[in-house]
């Protein structure tokens, strides 16, 4: 585990520990293996939330570039990641009307 921030440790141990029995009741297999995941957090070359909130859009445009085929994350910035979700939030808004 890799992590700036010691004291999240417990909590990604905890997920760990719990994902797996979530996936097994999400998937109604009872025979599926149970143990703990290994969770390795890998930063080099991705851009860092620095506000927890933004984790979402963060993950939702590096879906979007993964698939996309962009390898070049450096344009993925605070200021951009705001205006990613302003943006998306009006347009949620808007298909609901």
């Amino acid at each position: 585990l890799k992590f700036k921030d010691a004291s999240l440790v417990p909590y990604v141990n905890a997920y760990a520990m719990a994902l797996p029995f979530m996936i097994r009741n999400f998937f109604k297999d009872v025979s599926m293996d149970t143990s703990k995941f290994s969770i390795k957090i890998v930063s080099e070359g991705f851009p860092q939330v620095l506000k927890i909130e933004d984790s979402g859009v963060y993950a939702l445009k590096l879906i979007e570039c993964h698939a996309m085929r962009i390898g070049d994350l450096t344009k993925l910035s605070e200021e951009k990641i705001a205006i990613i979700r302003e943006k998306l939030a009006v347009d949620i808004f808007s298909e609901l009307q």
